[in-house]
């Protein structure tokens, strides 16, 4: 994966609606951040796609605010966050230190999974039995943030020499390709498009594990940006989850079956979590 930057104006790639057009308090153009994590936002021949692109785009159509989306490799795009380069970052889990920076507002679901090579798979129901039952190694890249209980057992891995981390997926899966390590932890948005892309389908296994249940994902707003901005941002998130529009991004990249099992109940504790609307 290329570590150059890439732009996106969506602006002009969507025409306002006449009803947002005249919206009493237009909001300042706004840049948001994303990287590498496969169907959630991908390369294609240097064109930005992928579900959280659709969310971004969306999100522009309905609160009338007007995006610019930019390429980053995963370890710098909090980097440029937290010095205040960006508005927004896409496709993000909650943390503490995030918080301390910007809003999260969630939108959509993830679940981090084992996925091995299929000679090494056997029945995991937890990291803890892979640690100790299994001699393969994984492959995993910096700057995502896992569980503490998952990160516990990665830990372990690292010290027996099983845990490498790269700088991103297509890194991950190039080197599983090589025999240079047997698996890593990922949700389907990565792992999906990563075997396809490598030519891999049919060769892993997927299990999920304990120490990882399936979490939200959403966006961060920089404290930078005005609160009239951030209820715009929100609410027009709020009617995407709501009206299932973001299930139907999920489904163009995963299939109606891995969706199905992000989304095995409603997403009313996605909608609890959203500021309330104005």
């Amino acid at each position: 994966m290329t570590k150059r930057l890439t732009t996106v104006l969506l602006a002009s790639w969507l025409p306002l609606a006449p009803a947002l057009a005249a919206a009493p308090a237009p909001c300042p153009p706004a840049t948001a951040g994303v990287s590498d994590l496969g169907y959630s936002s991908y390369l294609d021949n240097g064109a930005i796609r992928g579900s959280n692109i659709d969310v971004l785009e969306e999100l522009q159509k309905r609160s009338g605010c007007k995006l610019t989306v930019r390429w980053y490799p995963r370890s710098r795009l909090y980097a440029q966050f937290f010095s205040q380069q960006l508005d927004l970052t896409g496709a993000s889990l909650r943390t503490a230190e995030r918080d301390r920076y910007g809003t999260w507002l969630p939108y959509t679901y993830t679940h981090f999974e084992l996925v091995l090579l299929n000679r090494e798979a056997g029945k995991f129901r937890s990291l803890a039995e892979f640690v100790a039952r299994s001699t393969a190694r994984l492959n995993i890249t910096r700057g995502i943030t896992y569980s503490a209980q998952t990160q516990a057992q990665l830990d372990r891995l690292q010290q027996l020499g099983r845990l490498e981390y790269v700088n991103d997926y297509s890194v991950v899966f190039r080197k599983i390709q090589a025999g240079r390590a047997e698996g890593t932890l990922a949700p389907a948005t990565i792992h999906l498009l990563n075997q396809r892309r490598f030519g891999m389908v049919g060769q892993m296994s997927v299990s999920s594990v304990t120490e990882s249940p399936r979490t939200m994902v959403g966006l961060y707003v920089s404290h930078k940006v005005a609160p009239e901005v951030l209820q715009r941002y929100a609410d027009a998130l709020r009617s995407i989850v709501a009206d299932g529009t973001m299930q139907k991004f999920y489904e163009r990249y995963l299939g109606a079956e891995a969706t199905q099992r992000l989304y095995h109940d409603d997403a009313r504790d996605i909608l609890d979590a959203l500021p309330p609307p104005r």
